[in-house]
């Protein structure tokens, strides 16, 4: 079996470049990926292993001495590390490190340039990268001063073509970076277009179900609670127990219709606040256990301690769960009985419902009703526990007391 030895190899190159990439990043101006500062970093070890191979060709190694080499090298090839992150500092120390090198090192005869290749084109690259990532004003500092070091290191008959191609390289920067900060904007643009073009797609959809509900469901309750209040006009020989259910189930609709009507409200339009009727919560739950009641359930009530003192986001929450499992209790296991337990003291309110089916009388997948129980209960910052036990199908909700300290 033949091991392939590159993985450990780029295991070992990113635990030796990942603090000096982090270093990297935490210096920069503008981010970087980190697969890029990467490629950075070995593109200058090559450059080192190149400067440091080459130096004979512009120092005189024989009245210098090899050695100096490797510090030399290391000069030279250092700035290109910073190419992502901090390019014009990077070139102003290529450019002040070639003139100090070549004034202090001995030049070979046959060098073109006082200074080596390597750092020349390494020049040219941080006066590129200036061009892109700096204003217009700091690019013309950066060649002003790269075309100083090569109008002082280069024959006179040179001087102007060196000149004009520095322009040449910072100019294409320039233009290469502003095409890219374009795109960019454009890109940001593309995005807050897509996030209105969903925004108003939302608001057409609440827009829609708001006319669905008001057809539908607004339309159905008033006419219960219209043939709820004429019934005993229409039908004399209804007695006093049945009117007053009538009248119950008239009550329950308007309530209903009320709650609706505030639904419809918010669907129709953003951040719209609530009617000014009061939202129902744990202090109704008397009613709410009367109300299912009348409906035929055998309920066992068990309250004890404050149920009031949460706030009103909570205390709904808690009203609305406990109506929905309510409901699910009569709607899944009809004829069952239902304990409900209800307790309240300083670190909040606990409120569970049983439908007493016996074992297996979950339902077998989850319904809207059970997902929004969760969601209402999250969003309230408590807990819940909604499933089958020994006993039947329970609904366990914890909420906390409120930050201010109140139950």
């Amino acid at each position: 079996m033949r091991l392939n030895p590159f993985p450990p190899l780029a295991r070992g190159l990113a635990a030796l470049t990942d603090p000096l990439l982090d270093r990297l990043v935490d210096s920069g101006r503008r981010p970087a990926r980190r697969w890029q500062l990467r490629l950075v970093l070995l593109v200058t070890v090559a450059l080192y292993w190149i400067a440091f191979g080459t130096a004979q060709l512009t120092y005189d190694t024989r009245v210098a001495g090899t050695g100096p080499m490797f510090f030399v090298a290391l000069v030279i090839a250092l700035p290109f590390a910073f190419v992502l992150t901090r390019p014009m500092p990077a070139l102003l120390f290529s450019v002040a490190s070639a003139f100090v090198l070549a004034l202090v090192l001995p030049q070979e005869q046959r060098a073109v340039w006082p200074w080596e290749v390597v750092q020349g084109l390494i020049v040219f690259v941080l006066l590129f990268a200036t061009g892109v990532t700096r204003t217009v004003r700091e690019g013309a500092v950066a060649w002003l001063l790269t075309s100083a070091l090569f109008w002082w290191g280069l024959p006179p008959g040179e001087r102007g073509g060196w000149a004009v191609g520095l322009g040449a390289i910072l100019l294409i920067g320039v233009l290469t970076g502003r095409l890219l900060r374009t795109r960019q904007d454009l890109r940001r643009q593309t995005e807050v277009s897509e996030v209105e073009r969903d925004r108003r797609i939302v608001l057409e959809e609440r827009a829609r179900l708001a006319r669905d509900l008001h057809d539908i469901v607004a339309h159905h309750m008033s006419l219960v609670v219209v043939q709820a209040e004429t019934a005993p006009y229409r039908v004399p020989e209804i007695g006093d127990a049945a009117r007053d259910e009538l009248l119950s189930i008239s009550g329950t609709a308007r309530s209903a219709l009320a709650e609706t009507r505030a639904l419809l409200a918010v669907l129709r339009q953003e951040n719209v606040e609530a009617e000014d009727a009061p939202q129902p919560g744990l202090h109704r739950l008397g009613e709410l256990i009367e109300t299912t009641r009348r409906a035929g359930v055998r309920l066992d009530v068990d309250i004890s301690g404050d149920l009031d003192g949460l706030r009103e986001g909570r205390s709904l929450a808690g009203f609305r769960i406990a109506q929905e499992a309510l409901a699910n209790a009569a709607r899944h296991a009809p004829g069952t009985p239902v304990r409900l337990r209800a307790r309240g003291d300083g670190r909040g309110v606990e409120l569970t419902v049983v439908s007493l089916s016996g074992p297996g009388g979950a339902p077998a997948e989850p319904g809207h009703g059970i997902v929004g129980m969760r969601e209402r209960a999250v969003a309230a910052g408590g807990r819940i526990e909604v499933g089958p036990t020994a006993e039947g199908f329970a609904v366990h909700l914890v909420l906390p007391a409120d930050a201010e300290g109140q139950a």
